[in-house]
């Protein structure tokens, strides 16, 4: 054990002191130095000893300032209504309604068994009110009027509950919507459809109207198209006027060309031109030998006078079957 350093003096002082006094006293050596020894051990011993506990003070602790406790407040009784149907401004669809609604009561007196029924049906009763004046077409906007609408807290018809709604969904069905874009594509079509018929219509009315009302006009629109082309304007001519005449449901006029240029005959034509050729000759014929022989014969008999058609031998008989074959061979078409 390690001994303080003020013991150590202590105990030092006290030895000499014992020695000193052992020499004036007379005392034998051996006597001082047990002396010495024993006051020692004691000292020893009384130091030994453990100090009595000092009163600990405790210091105060520091103040901590705790905040005052939020107040638990019940919320009111609510129910959860999900996928209600409610009617729209289109007889065709409805809309699906989610909610959860919420009421307090009004009455002290005799009240409901179920004022939450109360309530839901107060509630979707305006729901059904507004959701009916609503368009499908409007989804979100009609949620969000809802919502603003249905927050307010109302009375029911007996003045029972006072109930409102939140967490407020509006929506169409899944089929109903994709039925719904089916129509506004089909619409979008018609729309289109009606534009460009429409559209055409006024070109169709603007050309005959306007472009090809006389043969001028039509010349005078293609040179507007075409500035500066008047010799190509001016053989164009005959064309716009068939146009014109066409558009306006005319007959065509021919040019003074199409008049003198003939047409080649057809069979039928051919062989009707000879037939009116042989009966002019006969009658011809039979008219000088009526002249030639007046005097001396009676007049002939109407079988007599009639021209007999041309047959395969008449070429024969009318004394020029050369000049028909040259005719024939010249304009004979099929």
């Amino acid at each position: 054990m390690k001994l303080h350093r003020n013991t150590l003096l202590t105990a030092a002082a006290i030895v000499v002191v014992l020695y000193v006094v052992s020499l004036i006293v007379g005392l034998p050596a051996w006597a001082a130095v047990v002396l010495i020894v024993v006051l020692l051990v004691l000292l020893a011993v009384v130091w030994k000893q453990p100090d009595e506990p000092r009163p600990v003070v405790a210091r105060p602790a520091p103040s901590v300032v705790l905040p005052d406790p939020e107040p638990v407040f019940s919320g009111p009784p609510s129910r959860t209504v999900a996928d209600v149907r409610l009617p729209s401004a289109s007889p065709d669809f409805q809309f699906s309604f989610s909610a959860v609604v919420q009421w307090s009561t009004v009455l002290s007196g005799s009240r409901h068994a179920d004022l939450g029924a109360v309530a839901v049906d107060a509630l979707l009763d305006r729901a059904r009110s507004l959701t009916a004046r609503q368009q499908v077409t409007e989804e979100s906007l009609n949620q969000h009027r809802l919502a603003a609408l249905l927050g307010e807290p109302a009375l029911d018809e007996k003045g029972q509950v006072r109930s409102w709604a939140t967490e407020i969904r509006l929506r169409l069905p899944d089929p109903d919507q994709k039925h719904l874009q089916h129509l506004a594509a089909l619409h979008r079509r018609e729309q289109t459809t009606l534009l460009e018929r429409r559209m055409e219509q006024d070109k169709r009315a603007y050309l005959k109207d306007d472009v090809f009302a006389t043969p001028g006009s039509a010349a005078v629109w293609w040179l507007v198209n075409h500035p500066g082309e008047v010799e190509t304007a001016l053989g164009l001519l005959d064309t716009l006027a068939e146009l014109s005449a066409a558009a306006n449901d005319l007959p065509v006029r021919r040019t003074a060309a199409e008049e003198i240029e003939r047409q080649r005959p057809t069979r039928a034509e051919l062989a009707f031109s000879t037939a009116v050729e042989e009966l002019t000759e006969a009658a011809r014929t039979a008219a000088d030998a009526t002249a030639a022989t007046a005097s001396q014969s009676t007049p002939a008999t109407d079988s007599e006078q009639r021209p007999v058609p041309r047959h395969a031998g008449a070429d024969s008989q009318d004394g020029h079957p050369e000049r028909h074959k040259e005719y024939r061979e010249q304009f004979f078409t099929e």
